[in-house]
């Protein structure tokens, strides 16, 4: 099922899977999984760093606020019209996350997956994440 939030952002959620959305923040997750995406939602900033740098610069800072221990650095590639950052790790309580962060100027797209272990789900996770398209 193809959805929108926010008039800018389509996305495809697998059939068994349920979207929960304000305006700031969008919750996709599976009722009889093992975890969920959370996702929140910025305008690039006007800076001198490129649209690239704002990306990393947004995913240490929560990898920093969070204490997530990486398994490896993060991977940054351009595909459909779009920037994504991703990578997976370790939060302070033992749990599984990845994250991404997915941009087109002028918006940010920033995602986390986290569950008790890691699980055939994450592949899921990284189909929506891919199914990201913005509409402009």
């Amino acid at each position: 099922m193809t959805l929108n939030h926010n008039e800018y952002l389509n996305y495809t959620l697998p059939n068994n899977w349920c979207a929960e959305e304000d305006i700031d923040n969008l919750l996709l997750y599976n009722p009889s999984g093992n975890g969920a995406i959370t996702t929140s939602f910025f305008n690039v900033l006007k800076t001198k760093e490129s649209l690239d740098e704002q990306m990393s610069i947004l995913a240490k800072r929560f990898i920093d606020q969070n204490n997530i221990n990486l398994h490896s650095p993060l991977i940054l590639f351009n595909r459909d019209g779009k920037a994504i950052l991703y990578g997976t790790g370790t939060t302070s309580d033992g749990w599984f996350i990845k994250l991404w962060v997915v941009a087109k100027y002028p918006k940010i797209v920033f995602a986390t997956y986290q569950s008790e272990r890691k699980s055939a789900e994450v592949k899921v996770c990284d189909s929506i994440i891919d199914s990201f398209q913005f509409a402009f």
